[in-house]
């Protein structure tokens, strides 16, 4: 894994583990007293937790304060995944079988679609820029399947470069380009989809939801390790 997409997949980790919700928001207040009576705009609040939370949290976790009350698997998190991850191509998980799109390949079956309904910071508008969380729908083509290792814990993350509701592949959003994007989700977080073209506007899809099925192998055992 580059930098980059290592950084990414942590923090949704981080972001999405409901442990560390109260140090999220302990970091939230500490920026605001750090303003010293500043009154920082939410939208660029939450820009500095995004980018800055990550460096703060093992701090944190170390502080010899609390760090005798602060449960390992916590302390896990905070240190970041080692620097060996495996790559995985199939993955089942919530009743449906996952398959990259490389594995795809010359493949009739289509497994690659990915669904996921997000709790999404919004701007109210242009003129109110206040937050608010909104439930939205995520459209992506599972691009790759990736096992982080916390020293012993591991986590499945799924790489998908969304889309919204109206299906158009050639205008992705979190693309994972930028360290800022989220390409990554949890893959307990994932359901499965399929694409059908659209025979008129042929730069869209549309979008065939599919109910999950009896299966209960968590992942196959073809992978390799990626650095």
């Amino acid at each position: 894994m580059s930098t980059i997409e290592r950084t990414q997949a942590h923090r949704y980790v981080l972001f999405n583990c409901p442990q560390v919700q109260p140090y999220i928001e302990e970091f939230r207040h500490h920026l605001r007293r750090r303003s010293r009576g500043r009154r920082i705009p939410n939208t660029e609040l939450e820009k500095i937790v995004i980018k800055d939370f990550m460096n703060w949290f093992p701090q944190r976790m170390n502080n010899p304060y609390i760090s005798s009350t602060v449960v390992n698997y916590l302390k896990y998190l905070a240190q970041g995944p080692t620097t060996h991850a495996r790559r995985i191509y199939a993955f089942n998980v919530n009743g449906f079988k996952f398959r990259t799109e490389i594995r795809e390949q010359d493949l009739k079956t289509q497994n690659c679609g990915v669904f996921l309904t997000s709790s999404t910071s919004c701007v109210e508008s242009g003129v109110d820029q206040n937050t608010r969380q909104a439930d939205l729908a995520y459209y992506g083509k599972l691009e790759d399947i990736i096992e982080l290792n916390y020293y012993g814990h591991f986590k499945v993350t799924l790489k998908d470069p969304w889309g919204f509701t109206c299906i158009n592949f050639s205008r992705l959003i979190h693309t994972g380009d930028r360290e800022e994007h989220d390409p990554y989700i949890e893959a307990s977080q994932a359901e499965m989809v399929y694409y059908i073209d659209d025979e008129v506007n042929k730069e869209w899809s549309i979008v065939v939801h599919l109910k999950p099925r009896d299966l209960y192998d968590m992942g196959e055992g073809d992978g390799e390790v990626c650095e």
